[in-house]
């Protein structure tokens, strides 16, 4: 018996020994300064480095997520200076969307940048498990993004949601002529919404968003979207400016809700939409239902129109201008198959001898026609 006791105090002495110096050479390891981490991961690629180091200790995944060696800023400097167009692709990190990290990051690293693509995945259910985003709201809307016109924009399309950074380019609403204001940051686009189960989904997703950015342009994509819905949208976006839709599903039978007439209501004293695309119109009850929704809209563009030649519909649509006492509209844009100088020398024509405008004037541009009056 004593010998077991004394071989099972052997045993646990031992193990003793073996914990304090593992404890001790975790207390050693932790007592290095950081420049040596830092050239010892010099040899490393960025993958190597997170797939050798990473979960090994706290002290290695602090390191690991400093800026430091995140973005290995010595490296960019020294053989990136000069570059001029830089791409990034990355997903499921919301530190990615630290605009002021990347602000000295690109000042620092990149002087010489001019063209920045930035595309940022996150699932949804990495966005559902956050009501808010954990950093300051626009801080890709600061004074460094407009001077490059960098553009930030959103995009929800199941089962992601997508943040996007690109170079300004021209869009529907920019034609100068008409010296038509525009936001030139801050959209956000839907795909589609067939793949929810619940439009409350929908909803929080915009919420949690909201968090990181205003958004003050609306595109979507989905055909027929209901009015139910869109008036939703809307009432969730307060800043909107801009909206572009493909086509609403609204016919001769479709009949607005008591909540959805009260909800109408009471965004026209807060509306600020003065621009807005329809891809396709099938009836004039659209054309009744955007007034209304937007009754500041300052630029109107069709693209299709479904239902009647394009003179009976300007008719139409100067007696609801009048109906609706719409002093704000006063640019027109209609997409053709075909369009030639002779079509509008004969809607100039019309509008003439009809009285429609007095002070107007119509340019084309390939197969786009504008009208704006004063």
């Amino acid at each position: 018996m004593n010998e077991n006791k004394r071989k099972l105090t052997c045993e646990n002495f031992f193990e003793e020994k073996s914990k304090k110096f593992c404890n001790s050479s975790i207390s050693c390891f932790e007592d290095l300064s950081n420049d040596i981490f830092f050239k010892t991961f010099d040899y490393f690629d960025g993958h190597e480095l997170f797939e050798s180091f990473s979960n090994l200790n706290f002290r290695f995944e602090e390191i690991l997520h400093s800026s430091s060696i995140l973005l290995k800023k010595r490296f960019f400097r020294k053989f990136f200076s000069n570059l001029n167009l830089l791409t990034i692709i990355v997903s499921n990190d919301i530190t990615y969307l630290d605009g002021y990290r990347w602000e000295q990051l690109i000042l620092n690293c990149f002087p010489q940048l001019e063209k920045f693509y930035f595309i940022y995945n996150e699932q949804f259910k990495n966005a559902e498990n956050s009501l808010l985003f954990p950093g300051k709201q626009n801080q890709f809307s600061s004074a460094f993004w407009i001077e490059r016109k960098w553009l930030f924009e959103v995009e929800i399309n199941y089962p992601y949601i997508q943040y996007t950074i690109r170079p300004f380019s021209n869009r529907w609403y920019h034609y100068p002529k008409y010296n038509i204001e525009h936001s030139t940051v801050n959209c956000l686009t839907f795909e589609s919404f067939l793949q929810y189960t619940f439009i409350e989904t929908i909803f929080k997703k915009i919420q949690y968003i909201l968090t990181v950015t205003q958004i003050y342009y609306l595109e979507i994509l989905e055909k027929n979207i209901s009015i139910d819905l869109l008036i939703q949208l809307i009432n969730l976006l307060p800043d909107l400016t801009t909206l572009k839709l493909h086509s609403l599903s609204i016919d001769e039978t479709s009949e607005l809700t008591a909540n959805e007439v009260f909800i109408l209501c009471s965004m026209k004293e807060t509306s600020q939409i003065t621009k807005v695309y329809l891809e396709e119109i099938n009836h004039f009850k659209q054309i009744d239902f955007l007034f209304t929704l937007c009754p500041y809209m300052e630029y109107f563009k069709i693209e299709q129109i479904n239902f009647m030649d394009i003179q009976a519909f300007l008719r139409i649509i100067f007696k609801k201008i009048n109906r609706f006492n719409n002093h704000y509209l006063h640019a027109l844009c209609f997409q053709f198959p075909i369009l030639d100088d002779q079509i509008v020398q004969n809607i100039q024509d019309m509008i003439k001898y009809e009285k429609l405008l007095s002070n107007f004037t119509i340019k084309r541009l390939l197969n786009v026609m504008y009208l704006h009056w004063k």
